[in-house]
């Protein structure tokens, strides 16, 4: 008899200061699959779904059972109706197919619902309770995890990601895929050991130096005996919750004692460094005077704070108000979310020149407010590209109907949907060639660094104000009592 294996994919990483909900037409803009529509969609994708088929659709005793496949740009809590509605779909398909064998879940760790502070330890519990104490359930999970006592109580074993940027998203779901292959065929009995760290880290790359101890003591810790997964998550400060912060999750083949010895140890590493880990940034202006000194090729700024990647919403306008006001040329700015300008320049049409009050729609204390400009419409697209680069490759983006315009001797990505800027096809796909610009504006943290560091000669991360800085001293908590 063949061994069912029931599939859910929940993903949202919540900032609960940024002013837009994980709403239906949120989660439909970039990825809301039930029932069948789930593994066609991401069949041959660098996803952890992707990775799950990968690893099971080769067998013939074990079926898989699709429940939903939802996935929305960071942003404020997911509504309650959109909760409701997932929670109600994994219970009705579990009822329809029980007994579940075993249960892989393919969710953020970050995630704050409307009436569910801690969204996925809800849900973790929920199908624990339906499917039984003694059905193993795998989580491959974002390094940007906040790993909450009931999470780890609920789930076997977490996965999550060692990179940051995240360019191990597949590779983290066939860890886990491949966790669960044995532990089905009775080679492996998944225990974990769990320990919080009550510290807020600021956004780290994985590989900057502040990181090595950790890695190296994981990496070391991972070749003893029993022992199969150390990894410790960085946590997600956005998110606002009492269990904020890092985490040290290790998975061992049934040896209880081994898995505590090694967290503790590995707890003790991250607490003994925490005063290393301080990150500072660039004004703007030390920032632009590197980019506009000689040199050969681009400069990366990223616009850390208003990453749609962590709840920005994509509007910000203070590096190009700054840049047009110095008289700069031969800047990409990737991107500016702004609806009506898009529809403008739709209006006009390409080869037009229209007057715009461009980007700055959201709050003014945030935003920097609409710059006026005179933009020249080069093209008008439907805003769709697939990434190509080593984060979530084949993945379909959208950034809704998008103009590209010129404004004073730069180009500017003007779209209607929030995108975080981790692809060079984002503008690749738009006859935009990264490569011959001096300068490249992202609105991202950290992720860019995968696809934009192999061409520039500089990146330089910058926090300016927005809904997403990256650094937790920035926010203003109600939850989070350290």
């Amino acid at each position: 008899m063949k061994k069912k294996i029931l599939i859910v994919q929940f993903r949202h990483e919540t900032n609960v200061f940024s002013p837009a909900k994980a709403d239906e037409k949120a989660f439909e803009n970039v990825r809301f699959h039930v029932g069948e529509q789930l593994f066609p969609n991401q069949r041959g994708m660098g996803t952890e779904v992707g990775a799950f088929l990968e690893v099971f659709e080769k067998r013939d005793d074990v079926e898989l059972i699709p429940t939903v496949g939802l996935y929305a740009t960071p942003s404020g809590p997911v509504t309650k109706s959109v909760y409701d509605f997932v929670m109600s779909e994994v219970a009705k398909v579990i009822n329809e197919n029980a007994p579940i064998d075993a249960v892989l879940i393919d969710s953020h760790g970050a995630m704050v619902a409307e009436e569910h502070p801690d969204g996925e330890g809800d849900l973790y519990e929920m199908i624990r309770n339906m499917v039984g104490e003694e059905v193993p359930i795998i989580a491959p999970m974002d390094l940007h995890a906040n790993v909450t006592e009931k999470m780890a109580a609920c789930a076997n074993a977490l996965v999550c990601y060692e990179c940051y940027p995240h360019t191990y998203n597949y590779e983290t779901g066939l860890n886990a895929a491949y966790m669960m292959a044995d532990a089905i065929d009775g080679k492996f009995e998944p225990v974990m050991a769990y320990r919080r760290i009550p510290f807020l880290l600021p956004l780290f790359p994985h590989d900057y130096p502040e990181m090595k101890p950790l890695y190296d003591k994981a990496k070391e810790l991972e070749k003893r005996p029993n022992i199969r997964f150390v990894r410790f998550a960085h946590g997600f400060f956005p998110a606002d919750l009492e269990e904020m912060g890092m985490s040290v999750m290790v998975v061992a083949n049934g040896d209880k004692a081994a898995a505590e010895a090694a967290a503790d140890e590995l707890k003790a590493v991250i607490e003994e460094n925490i005063p290393n880990l301080k990150r500072k940034y660039p004004s703007l202006d030390e920032a632009l005077d590197i980019a506009e000194a000689p040199g050969e090729g681009p400069v990366v700024l990223a616009d850390c704070s208003d990453n749609p990647g962590a709840g920005g919403v994509g509007d910000t306008t203070h590096i190009l108000r700054r840049i047009l006001e110095r008289g700069i040329t031969g800047a990409v700015i990737a991107l500016i979310c702004d609806p009506k300008s898009v529809e403008e320049c739709v209006k006009a049409g390409v080869g037009s020149t229209v007057s715009l009050k461009l980007g700055g729609w959201s709050d003014p204390a945030y935003s920097g407010g609409p710059v006026e400009v005179q933009a020249y419409v080069r093209m008008i697209t439907d805003g769709l590209f697939r990434n190509k680069g080593k984060i979530q490759h084949g993945s379909l983006c959208n950034m809704g109907k998008t103009a590209v315009i010129e404004v004073a001797g730069n180009i500017v990505l003007v779209t209607t949907l929030p995108k975080q800027a981790l692809d060079t096809e984002m503008l690749r796909s738009h006859g935009i060639t990264p490569e011959d610009h001096k300068i490249i504006v992202v609105k991202s943290s950290i992720h860019y660094r995968a696809a934009y560091g192999p061409i520039s000669r500089d990146m330089i991360a910058l926090s300016v104000p927005g809904f997403a800085p990256p650094v937790p001293e920035l926010y203003s908590y109600k939850n989070w009592k350290g």
